[in-house]
């Protein structure tokens, strides 16, 4: 187990009630990290370009719309909020392949916060898999959140949005790790050209998304679109916290994503 393990584990003690005197008594960061890219009208057709919008069947713009009583003169200064589940940092829930899969509001929140480990996959081809042997030089422990970084950058024009995504044995291999959750600054484990190339082919689900179902099987949270994450690349000390909206319905649900840096 890594040097920093008992640390973080004194200090989760301590956050959750164990042996604190005073509020004073519990351990404050040395900085916090925010790991939330800005939500703005145009965030998803900025970080996904429009060809990867085009196969999802959306234009991915967030509106607001004001919403007005029947008499205009009052107003509540109150609004309409449209925008994808998977928008900016958020969860991807199981509930969106899997028959009965959990929610956003049946993950459990203990679930996506807890000691994370970065592991800093900038240098790796942005053309090839991330396999077993890349996650090998930096392995998580089990319950670890750990955090894939892969240097993600929007795509020029129409381009599809290109990223080293997680091999399928890589997938099978960290949910064996016994990791608490995932999370990466990817917008997805899977490549959206692969996607569509897997669709067009006619393959079932369980070959489309093949690099997401061992999460979702093991009911290991799936974080993505995460932001920042080069800010703690280097720290030993770090808790992850990732509270999507609690949402009943739907398939994912956006998040405020943060480190917390000791």
């Amino acid at each position: 187990m890594r040097r920093t393990a008992p640390l973080l584990l004194a200090i989760l003690a301590l956050l959750v009630g164990g042996g604190c005197t005073g509020g004073t008594d519990i351990p404050q960061p040395r900085k916090i990290v925010d790991l939330s890219p800005v939500i703005t009208p145009e965030l998803n057709v900025r970080r996904l370009g429009i060809r990867a919008l085009e196969l999802l069947g959306t234009d991915g713009r967030v509106r607001t719309n004001p919403i007005l009583p029947a008499d205009p003169k009052l107003g509540f200064g109150f609004d309409e909020l449209q925008m994808m589940t998977h928008t900016g940092a958020h969860l991807d829930a199981p509930s969106r392949l899997l028959r009965g899969g959990e929610p956003p509001s049946r993950i459990g929140l203990d679930k996506v916060y807890g000691p994370a480990h970065v592991i800093d996959l900038r240098w790796h081809n942005k053309h090839s898999p991330i396999q077993i042997t890349d996650l090998e030089l930096k392995p998580p422990e089990p319950g670890d959140i750990a955090i894939l970084l892969i240097g993600y950058e929007a795509p020029a024009a129409d381009d599809w949005p290109r990223f080293a995504p997680l091999s399928e044995q890589a997938a099978l291999w960290l949910v064996a790790r016994g990791i608490k959750a995932l999370a990466t600054d990817m917008p997805a484990l899977t490549r959206f050209d692969d996607v569509a190339d897997r669709m067009g082919k006619g393959q079932p689900p369980e070959i489309v998304w093949a690099e997401h179902l061992p999460f979702f099987q093991a009911q290991i949270p799936v974080i993505l679109g995460l932001s920042h994450v080069e800010a703690i690349a280097k720290e030993p000390n770090v808790l992850f916290m990732g509270f999507p909206i609690a949402l009943a319905m739907g398939n994912g649900a956006p998040m405020r994503a943060a480190a917390l840096v000791y």
